[in-house]
């Protein structure tokens, strides 16, 4: 199949490094994140809804750290010991790690959009990697 035909990848690794709010913490490591399948989309909601305690009522600021929890939870494939250690950011004190750490992969996620539906059919395409992470549509 052609270059023109195939989808960017669809991980990112990527350096964090950040200092908590709360805990004065400087947190750093390495993270590979991995666009979510239809089935970890239905489980990150699924999570998400656990987290909120099915409240209708819960204010936005908990459910945007809630939903930021449980994409995370589904989405990062590698990570440092810390982030397993934290319950996958459950048992820390600093909800700004949590957000940063999200709007990284959110960045990811609007930038691989732009590339596949910027508008342009003939934009869509692969860059050359050697580790072949590319996924052919089908």
């Amino acid at each position: 199949m052609t270059d023109k035909f195939r989808l960017p990848s669809m991980s990112h690794k990527f350096k964090f490094q950040a200092v908590g709010k709360e805990s004065n913490i400087n947190w750093v490591g390495d993270f590979e994140y991995q666009r979510p399948s239809i089935g970890e989309r239905g489980q990150i909601d699924r999570l998400r809804a656990s987290l909120n305690g099915d409240l209708s009522t819960i204010d936005v600021t908990t459910d945007d750290l809630h939903s930021a929890m449980a994409h995370l939870r589904y989405t990062l494939k590698k990570f440092p010991d810390w982030w397993r250690d934290s319950q996958f950011g459950a048992s820390l004190y600093d909800t700004n790690i949590i957000l940063d750490l999200y709007k990284e992969c959110a960045s990811f996620e609007r930038d691989w959009q732009k590339r596949v539906s910027g508008g342009n059919p003939d934009d869509v395409s692969t860059e050359k990697e050697s580790s072949g992470d590319s996924v052919g549509a089908e």
